[in-house]
């Protein structure tokens, strides 16, 4: 027994110092913790790179990472974080970049619970992807002098760049336990030339048209397109205060926000030549002329002059906004959410400073004035333990207060002509239309939401929904208000309706898993009808707009008129109705997954399926214009495997297709599809207790492609009845020549190595490759690149490879 007694006192004695070991261990691992929490360790990382390849290899890689010119670079960032202990004051500094143009750097100061100051200054370059090569001088100036260029490629290269710096700072203070006020203002600069254009197909309104001898078109070059780089000189600065209370059952905040842009440029002015390069390349010594006003009242205007007419930049604007948003707790599992805003955007920059005349009588400026009144409401609640509910309704009403003013003024035919080969105005004289006033863009909108959530039991959890949306806008009641060409009817008012279900099951702890069903429909009010058709012209077009006035019009003016769908179709088969406006069915379901079936092996699994149908009635004869359909499915597929304690690979890809498919008012129909595949593999491990390597592989392809096919026209007219017309022979030709598919494919391959060399230092190795190719039949390619009517061109390397090499030092300190 005493042999027995002492064995279990030792055993007692050695367990107590197990416990008062781990004890101190779990001590000192808590120590460490707490001394990181606060004295943390900062650090500085300096280093060198190396890229290979000019600046057309580097056109996709160079376009944010301010690597695009230079063969070295310094890789600099610093992370810098101290707490005076005595104060409890925090002082922080971080930069990353720094040896790039897409440095960044922030810093400030703070006192947990009191009072917060920091500063950031930004900087970054965009780099276009496209190099223009052209005879143009005072390239990116507001004042352009076009030359043209005997042969594309002979002229001068240039590159387009966007450079943004950006400086802001802030200030936080605790006015008391539950009042918080907040202020930051930021100034940022833009900077550079944007790839810009200008194009014109002489229209008789502008420039007339006669089959005198003087003026032939056979002589002259009727239409041109020409590079206008657009100059950016702009500055926007922002200011935000806000002013917050909370308590346990109330959280609001009251906050204002504005905006200030400026412009240095208020227009371009091109210099134009009067001798361009036709379609064939052919130089043609002079534009189309001007007419005379025996043809147009007033005069017309040349091609030359179209093209060298000013062209508006962004002009100065401004905009403020007041809110006051919050939440209330009823009760512990009742909540409410709230938003009211009022903003105001202006924009009053005078004519004359912006460089134009030949504003409407009374008006030096736009005096633009939108007001926009905005709110919302929320209410969630758990019911009890298995069943909550959210409501939420908003509200946004936008008046444009903008005077109205007559801007829009076409020229109109002499009449009764003064020649027999005066131009003739669909607008003739004592006809509305020739001149209107000004666009609006009032609207309102209306969202509201309800939903509920049910626990099932075992492991099943059901959510449905419901929503509602409405949109009325404002629409031009007469062509003297608004005169909007090229369309067929808008829709005042448009409502939508959804209803969604989502069923989630926990399955077990190593499986879960949903799948969600959505459904809605839009309609929406009769359309209101933009047709020219008018009872009063001095010689009717035909018998049958007379008869399509009578019937469907009351006999008056078609414009302005709000008619159903079915009469705008018999006022014109071919009418399309727009996308964003027409009735609608659109159905998704999504599926999702997550499934460890080991305990280092973890998978990821999203699926979703999608259509959106176009709902609108159309002529059994003519068939559905316009829009008709939007599909979309996408796939994806994540995986993580830990192969062992110091190794870990990690994967995924994903397929995605978006169609669109559209059936031309005239002439042909399409299915504009866009694919999208992407893999990524990563593998991080320890090489050895020094050595950290990783390797990583990332893959995209892009393919945009354009598929036509000819589609069917009508002959006939509504009093002897519409007949159907198959396709022309040309047609299908035409169509079967189709266009070539806009590829981008980006493969990127990086490695990397991190080398210990003590408790307070490392070196890291980088090395990456990628290899990419844009190929777009818009701006063809080296060898076929675009070229406008100077023969200006703009090209980008198709192929592009590049590899970056670099190494940095890294040291840490506190």
């Amino acid at each position: 027994m005493k042999t027995t007694k002492q064995n279990l006192g030792m055993g007692r004695t050695l367990l107590a110092l197990a416990v008062l070991g781990a004890i101190g261990h779990a001590q000192a691992q808590q120590s460490d913790e707490v001394k990181q929490l606060t004295n943390p360790d900062s650090s500085v990382t300096v280093g060198i790179a190396g890229v290979n390849g000019d600046s057309a290899d580097r056109a996709q890689y160079g376009m944010y990472n301010g690597m695009r010119k230079e063969s070295g670079y310094l890789l600099f960032d610093i992370d810098y974080l101290r707490r005076d202990n005595a104060t409890g004051t925090w002082s922080w500094l971080t930069g990353r970049n720094l040896g790039t143009d897409a440095r960044e750097l922030r810093g400030g100061m703070n006192r947990q619970g009191d009072w917060k100051v920091y500063g950031a200054y930004s900087e970054i370059t965009r780099y276009s992807p496209f190099t223009a090569n052209t005879g143009m001088t005072n390239f990116g100036s507001t004042t352009p002098n076009i030359v043209a260029i005997t042969k594309g490629g002979t002229g001068s290269d240039y590159d387009f760049k966007m450079q943004r710096k950006a400086a802001s700072a802030g200030f936080d203070k605790w006015i008391s336990k539950n009042l918080k006020f907040e202020a930051s203002v930021k100034s940022e600069d833009k900077n550079g030339t944007r790839l810009w254009g200008r194009g014109y197909d002489c229209a008789g309104y502008v420039c007339g048209s006669s089959t005198t001898t003087a003026i032939n078109q056979a002589n002259f070059l009727k239409n041109a397109i020409l590079m206008v780089p657009e100059p950016v000189d702009s500055n926007i600065k922002q200011f935000d205060a806000r002013l917050a209370f909370n308590s346990q059952k109330l959280n609001v905040t009251a906050a204002y926000y504005g905006s200030f842009y400026t412009n240095a440029n208020g227009n371009i002015s091109p210099i134009v030549p009067n001798a361009l390069y036709g379609g064939n390349q052919t130089l043609v010594g002079a534009l189309y002329p001007a007419v005379g006003s025996n043809i147009i009242a007033g005069g017309g205007l040349s091609l030359q002059q179209v093209l060298a007419s000013p062209l508006a930049l962004p002009p100065d604007n401004q905009a403020h906004q007041y809110s006051i948003a919050g939440n209330y707790a009823f009760t512990p599992s009742t909540r409410a959410t709230f938003r009211y805003a009022y903003t105001q955007a202006k924009q009053d920059e005078s004519f004359a400073g912006m460089g134009f005349t030949g504003a409407p009588a009374g008006f030096s400026n736009y005096g633009g004035k939108v007001e926009t009144v905005a709110a919302q409401m929320g209410l969630t609640s758990r019911i009890n333990k298995d069943l909550t509910v959210l409501g939420n309704i908003s509200y946004s009403d936008k008046k444009d207060k903008s005077p109205k003013g007559l801007y829009n003024v076409e020229a109109k035919a002499v009449f009764p002509a003064t020649t027999p080969t005066s131009y003739t105005n669909v607008n003739q004289p004592g006809l509305p239309g020739a001149n209107w006033d000004n666009n609006h863009i009032s609207n309102t909108m209306v969202f509201s939401k309800l939903e509920a959530t049910y626990r099932l039991g075992g492991g099943y959890r059901l959510t449905a929904g419901a929503d509602y949306r409405s949109h009325e806008r404002m629409v031009p009641e007469s062509r003297v208000e608004e005169a909007l060409a090229g369309l067929g009817p808008l829709r005042e008012k448009i409502n939508e309706t959804g209803y969604s279900i989502d069923l989630k099951k926990t399955m077990s702890d190593t499986f879960n898993g949903s799948i969600g069903v959505s459904t809605s429909k839009r309609t929406g009010s009769d359309w209101t009808n933009l047709s020219t058709l008018n009872p009063d012209q001095p010689t009717p077009n035909s018998a049958v707009n007379t008869f399509l006035i009578n019937t469907y019009c009351g006999g008056r003016e078609c414009y302005g008129q709000t008619i159903s769908a079915y009469k705008i179709l018999q006022l014109s088969a071919n009418t399309p109705f727009p996308m964003s406006m027409a009735d609608l069915q659109r159905d998704k379901v999504k599926v999702t997954m997550d499934w460890t079936p080991l305990e280092a092996l973890s998978i990821q699994f999203v699926g979703e399926d999608g259509k959106d149908k176009n709902a609108m009635p159309y002529d059994p004869v003519a068939g559905p214009k316009g829009w008709q359909a939007n599909a979309m499915n996408y796939a994806s597929l994540d995986v993580t495997y830990v192969l062992s304690d110091k190794w870990k690979l990690t994967g995924y890809a994903s397929q995605g297709l978006q169609t669109t498919y559209i059936n031309h008012s005239t002439g042909y129909k399409a299915a504009l599809r866009n694919r999208t595949e992407t893999v990524g593999l990563s593998l991080v491990g320890e090489a050895t207790k020094q050595l950290q390597v990783g390797a990583n592989l990332n893959y995209i392809n892009e393919v945009n492609q354009y598929k036509f096919a000819a589609s069917n026209s009508t002959s006939g007219d509504r009093l002897t009845g519409l007949v159907y017309v198959a396709p022309s022979a040309a047609n299908v030709a035409q169509a079967n020549v189709g266009v070539p598919d806009v590829v981008f494919r980006n493969r990127v391959i990086s490695l990397f190595g991190i080398y210990k060399l003590n408790k307070i230092s490392d070196v890291r190795f980088d090395v990456v490759n990628q290899k990419s190719k844009y190929q777009d039949w818009v701006w063809g390619d080296t060898a076929n690149p675009f070229v406008f009517s100077d023969n200006t061109t703009i090209k980008q390397q198709v192929n592009q490879t590049v590899t970056f090499v670099g190494v940095t030092y890294v040291y840490r300190f506190r």
